[in-house]
C-alpha cells in the first residue's frame, strides 16, 4: 500500500495555479459521470484526467452514450494507479462495501477524495476512515450532490430566519420504479452482506440516500451523537435481502434536540407506479416548505415554487483544496447518516405477500407495483406513522 503523506505545499492558494490531476476509480457505473465532469474541467483548464481504474476494461458509457475523447487506459487496480501516477484527487464510485478501504488508500497516498454515497455502511468504518483523514490531513467530499443545491441553502436560510415559524416535522419521501435488471446489475445489488462485508444496498441506504442525508442536514443532525433512536418498518416486494419499500423514523438525542426537537420521518418505495420527484418536507407553525432536491426546486408558503442552481461537488472540492471554500459535503457531516443506515441494515425486512403486488412488464424489465403506495407514502409522512400502522396499507401487515 502506498503511504506517502501529502505535503502542505500541495494544498492552499497555490493549488489553483495548475490543473488538478484527477483520477476516477470505478468507471463502468456512476463513475462515468465523474469522467465527464473531469473532461469539462479539462476544457476549462482547471483539471486533467490522469487515470482510470476498474476491474473491467472496455468502453465507458453514460446513460447509453459512449464517453469519447482521449482517455487514459483503464488500469485494473488502485495500486496500479498510485504506483504509476501522481494524483491530487481521486473520485471513487465503486461498490458500497469497498469505499472505506479504497478511500483510506487514497488518503494515505497523499491525495484528496470525492467518495460516492453512501460513504460507508457502518459506524466502525466511518470512525476508521475519519481517523485516516485526520491523520493524513486529506479532504473527503462525499457525493451527496443535493448538498450543493442552492435551493437547500435557501431552505436553511428561511428556517434560520424563522419564516416557517417553529419547525414541527421534517419528512422525506420518494416513489420510484426499479425492475429486475436493477437488482441483477451487480453481485452486491440487493444484498445486506457479501463475502463478510456489509453492503446494505436497500432503498433507504442507497437509492434514496440523498433524501435521507438532505433531511438530516435540514434537521442539523450531522454527528452520530445527534441520533437518539432509529425506528424502522422495512418491506420488500422483490426477492432481495434488503428493503425496497420503507418507513424510517429518526428521533434526536439530547444533543440533536438543540437543532430540531422532533421526529424525522422517511417513506420510500422502489415499487411505485411511476418515477416521481423525491422531496424533503419541512412543516412549521407558519407553513410548509417542500424541496424537490433532484430538481433544485423549492416551494415556500409565501412565494411558491422557484428553481435554483447547484454547486458541483468536484468544483467545490477543488476550491476547498485552494482554501477558497468550505466543503459542502464533508465526511465529517455524514456521521448521523451512517448511524441511520447502520440501524436500517440491522433491522428486519418483511416480504410482502405477492397477492398484494402487481407486476408489470416481462423478463428483466418486469417491475413490481404496490397498489396505493404513493398515497401510503403521503399518509406515512403526514401522520408520522409506519406503513403497518396505516389502515390504508393492509399489504404491510
Amino acid at each position: 500500500m502506498t503511504s506517502t503523506t501529502k505535503t502542505s505545499a500541495s494544498r492552499g492558494p497555490d493549488a489553483a495555479a495548475r490543473p488538478a490531476r484527477i483520477a476516477v476509480v470505478g468507471v463502468h457505473g456512476y463513475g462515468a459521470a465523474h469522467v465527464l465532469t473531469v473532461q469539462a474541467l479539462e476544457r476549462s483548464g482547471q483539471g486533467r484526467l490522469v487515470g482510470l481504474v476498474d476491474t473491467a476494461d472496455g468502453p465507458i458509457y453514460r446513460e447509453g452514450k459512449r464517453v469519447g475523447g482521449d482517455l487514459p487506459r483503464i488500469l485494473p487496480s488502485l495500486e496500479d494507479l498510485l504506483d504509476s501516477t501522481q494524483v491530487d484527487i481521486v473520485a471513487i464510485a465503486t461498490p458500497l462495501h469497498t469505499h472505506a478501504e479504497l478511500a483510506s488508500r487514497v488518503l494515505l497516498a497523499g491525495a484528496d477524495v470525492l467518495l460516492e454515497k453512501p460513504p460507508v455502511t457502518d459506524l466502525t468504518a466511518f470512525e476508521a476512515l475519519s481517523e485516516v483523514q485526520r491523520r493524513t490531513g486529506g479532504l473527503v467530499q462525499v457525493g451527496f450532490q443535493s448538498l450543493g443545491s442552492l435551493a437547500l441553502a435557501e431552505l436553511r436560510r428561511v428556517i434560520s430566519q424563522g419564516q416557517l415559524g417553529t419547525i414541527e416535522a421534517i419528512g422525506a419521501g420518494g416513489s420510484w420504479t426499479r425492475d429486475r435488471a436493477y437488482w441483477d446489475r451487480a453481485p452486491w445489488a440487493g444484498r445486506r452482506m457479501l463475502n463478510g462485508h456489509r453492503v446494505s444496498d436497500g432503498a433507504v441506504s442507497n437509492p434514496f440516500a440523498h433524501a435521507v442525508m438532505t433531511a438530516l442536514t435540514v434537521a442539523g443532525w450531522n454527528a452520530p451523537d445527534a441520533i437518539g433512536s432509529v425506528e424502522t418498518d422495512l418491506h420488500r416486494a422483490n426477492a432481495i435481502e434488503v428493503d425496497d419499500t420503507s418507513v424510517v423514523r429518526v428521533l434526536p438525542s439530547a444533543a440533536g434536540k438543540a437543532t430540531f426537537d422532533g421526529i424525522l420521518t422517511c417513506a420510500f418505495t422502489l415499487a411505485g407506479p411511476r418515477e416521481d420527484d423525491p422531496f424533503v418536507m419541512v412543516r412549521g407553525s407558519k407553513g410548509t416548505a417542500v424541496l424537490h432536491y433532484t430538481e433544485d426546486r423549492l416551494t415556500l408558503p409565501a412565494s411558491g415554487a422557484r428553481r435554483f442552481g447547484r454547486v458541483d461537488l468536484m468544483q467545490n472540492l477543488m476550491d476547498a483544496r485552494a482554501e477558497s471554500a468550505e466543503l459542502l459535503s464533508p465526511l465529517s457531516a455524514t456521521g448521523a447518516f451512517v448511524s441511520v443506515i447502520e440501524a436500517v441494515g440491522a433491522a428486519p425486512v418483511h416480504a410482502i405477500e405477492q397477492e398484494n403486488v402487481r407486476w408489470r412488464g416481462a423478463g428483466e424489465h418486469a417491475h413490481p407495483v404496490i397498489p396505493g403506495i404513493v398515497e401510503n407514502i403521503e399518509l406515512a409522512l403526514s401522520r408520522e406513522r409506519f406503513f403497518r400502522e396505516l389502515p390504508e396499507a393492509s399489504w404491510a401487515r
